[in-house]
């Protein structure tokens, strides 16, 4: 189910409330290339052409400004259109900064992402890791 978000914000796109499930993974840089780590499992709270909150119950939380590759079937929501023309999607992988982190106090953690742009500069590294 997909709805508006109307809580107050200064954000550039709408907020959809939006719970689907998706996998991420963080991309670890290393001295020559760089990896993904193992998928893990979140489910998307709400989603808008700038990126998502999830909530996961990983471990550990993913830190603040480490890139995240998302498996995430972006197409099943309303402003899938928004996102295609804005964000870096690399072999449908959908790539994100972690932005903020909360601890939920129920063992999970909630992740705010913003999305990776086209325009964004990528180290090569990082390009051909998505793919």
């Amino acid at each position: 189910m997909v709805k508006k978000y109307f809580g107050s914000d200064r954000r550039e796109f709408l907020r959809f409330t939006c719970r689907h499930p998706l996998q991420y993974s963080v991309l670890k840089p290393q001295r020559r290339k760089s990896r993904l780590l193992a998928f893990i499992k979140g489910v998307s709270k709400n989603l808008s052409a700038s990126g998502m909150l999830f909530t996961t119950h990983a471990k550990e939380a993913p830190k603040l400004m480490s890139l995240l590759a998302f498996e995430l079937d972006y197409r099943a929501v309303i402003i899938c259109q928004e996102i295609e023309n804005r964000a870096l999607i690399i072999n449908d992988k959908l790539l994100g900064k972690v932005m903020r982190v909360e601890d939920n106090k129920d063992g999970s953690f909630g992740v705010g992402v913003a999305f990776i742009t086209k325009s964004d500069n990528l180290p090569e590294d990082i390009k051909e890791l998505a793919m």
